[in-house]
């Protein structure tokens, strides 16, 4: 087994991710031996989501999940592979990196709310957050990489009309679950800090879900219709929409 992939494949990372978390541990103050040990176990339930997600990839890269026990001694063949997505060396240091970050993150929370369901409903309240202001994050991409890719006639605008087009459709079709599992949310027993999130959910959700809508159709416009009608029109309802969506991004955030 070669010591240099064992150091930079999992040793780093700990010695590089945990010290970060730890300073945030003491800075915070409030440590208890009952938060140690949730953390600790908290730890070992991620080493087995690791492990179960290393299986996957392995096995994406034509080998058999069993051979999870040798995963150094594979990695060692693909060392000298670009450090890009889609190979195996970089799928594996990311999936344990994913984990490491996440764990600490979990702790951060628990030693936060202390209490392993209030960690829940925060995780909950972010990615209810994070998923219903996604129509800001594709406006972003639509205005700063697909318009100019468009106007520069390029190939690969094609590529980000339908990211921008499928995505958004996905995230027209989750805001409303979102915004009524919020409601119903925002007005439990719940820290403040949990509730500012469902709460934005809720004040925001009709903005952000019409954004979705416009997202879509600028997606699907540029996606299907690029080689189908005039450039001309095409350019002005992109143009329109890319407006729209500016329009009502300053409303969210003047709101």
């Amino acid at each position: 087994m070669n010591r240099r992939v064992v150091l930079e494949t999992l040793v780093y990372p700990l010695l590089l991710g945990v010290p970060p978390f730890a300073f945030v541990w003491v800075k915070h103050g409030g440590m208890t031996p009952e938060w140690a040990l949730e953390t600790i176990v908290l730890f070992l339930l991620l080493v087995v989501s690791t492990a179960l997600f290393l299986a996957r990839i392995l096995e994406k890269h034509g080998y058999r999940k069993s051979d999870i026990k040798r995963l150094f001694d594979i990695l060692e063949k693909h060392w000298e592979e670009p450090w890009d997505c889609g190979y195996l060396k970089h799928d594996v240091q990311y999936c344990i990196v994913y984990h490491l970050l996440l764990w600490g993150f979990l702790s951060v929370a628990l030693l936060e709310f202390r209490n392993v369901s209030l960690v829940i409903m925060a995780v909950a309240g972010l990615v209810f957050l994070l998923v219903a202001a996604y129509p800001i994050a594709a406006t972003m991409i639509a205005l700063v990489l697909v318009l100019p890719l468009y106007f520069l006639k390029d190939e690969r605008m094609e590529d980000g009309f339908g990211f921008v087009g499928k995505t958004s459709l996905l995230s027209t079709l989750a805001i409303p679950a979102i915004w009524v599992a919020s409601t119903h949310l925002s007005t439990g027993n719940y820290p403040e800090q949990i509730l500012k999130m469902f709460n934005a959910v809720v004040v925001n959700a009709e903005k952000f879900w019409i954004l979705s809508v416009v997202n879509t159709l600028f997606g699907f416009m540029g996606r299907y219709l690029v080689h189908r009608i005039d450039r001309k029109v095409l350019t002005a309802v992109s143009l329109a929409l890319a407006f729209s969506m500016l329009f009502i991004v300053w409303g969210i955030f003047a709101g």
